[in-house]
Parts: C-alpha cells; structure tokens; sequence
C-alpha cells in the first residue's frame, strides 16, 4: 500500500512541476485589467499541490520503517462482507475518483457552462467524499455555487466562462 501512495504522491508532485510551466506564462495582474491577474489562482493552487504531495510523500516515506498497529490490520481483515469490500474499494480510489472529475469538470465546463459545470461537480464530490443526507449535499451544492459566482464574478471581477 505505501508504494501505491509514494507512486501517487510522485505523480502528482511531477503534474505540479509540468503545470506549472504554462501556468507562469499566464498574464500576471499588472499586464490584464482585473484586481488579480489569470495566473494567481492556478499559482496557488500548484503551490499548495507541490507541497501537499511532498508532504505526502514525505510521511509515507518516513512512515515505511515504523511498525504497522495489528489493531489496524485485523480490523481491515475482518470486512469480508460485500458492502464492506465495496466501500472499502471506493474509498482505495476514490482519489483517482476525484481526479477524474476535476478533468470532466474542465471538458464540461467548456461543453455546458461553468455554473451548471460547477454544479454537477460539487454534486458528484460532495456524493463521492461520502455525505448522503440530501439537506447537506443541497447545501453543499447551493454554498459552492454562491461562493464561486461571488468571489470571483463580483468581488475579483473575473468573468466565468
């Protein structure tokens, strides 16, 4: 399991680095006529993406040479049941889940528009990261969607696709 983490923790590391390429290519502030320029958020974003992977890749790493609680491993052991093993499978990839609806988020985006984009997607994040009471996957979507459309049409001025 700790290989199939440092494997993923590398790979994201190394799309941060490729991203971040074109991303200092973009205008910055001073060169569009927008509080803060196109090359601010993906900047973040990438940052926080560098470090939080090799964070990552760092306690997995260190983490391999200490010992493994047996507490943990009977009780992972123990889910024979089929819901179980399906939950548990989920929750394995649900990484990978994630990062495949970011993608269709981005195609989407460009094919629907981003509100109704934006809304599918919170949707389908807020289902895959487990909530199942429908008042708090509306909430979630209805929050998402004001704050997006709030920050950034209103009070960056940056138009939305």
């Amino acid at each position: 399991m700790q290989a199939k983490v440092m494997t993923f923790s590398a790979a994201i590391i190394l799309l941060a680095i490729v991203a971040l390429i074109p991303t200092l290519q973009l205008p910055s502030a001073e060169e569009v006529s927008t509080f803060i320029g196109p090359r601010f958020w993906p900047l973040c974003l990438l940052v926080a993406l560098l470090g939080l992977g090799s964070f990552l890749l760092l306690t997995t790493w260190r983490s391999r040479y200490k010992k493994i609680d047996e507490e943990e491993e009977s009780s992972s052991e123990e889910a024979g049941d089929k819901a179980d093993t399906l939950v548990h499978s989920l929750a394995a990839t649900r990484h990978w889940w994630l990062m495949l609806g970011t993608v269709a988020y981005t195609v989407l985006m460009q094919g629907i528009g981003f509100l109704l984009a934006t809304i599918v997607f919170t949707f389908f994040c807020t289902v895959l990261l487990g909530a199942r009471h429908w008042g708090a996957i509306l909430a979630t979507v209805v929050v998402a969607v004001v704050l997006i459309q709030g920050v950034f049409s209103y009070l960056l001025g940056i138009p939305l696709p």
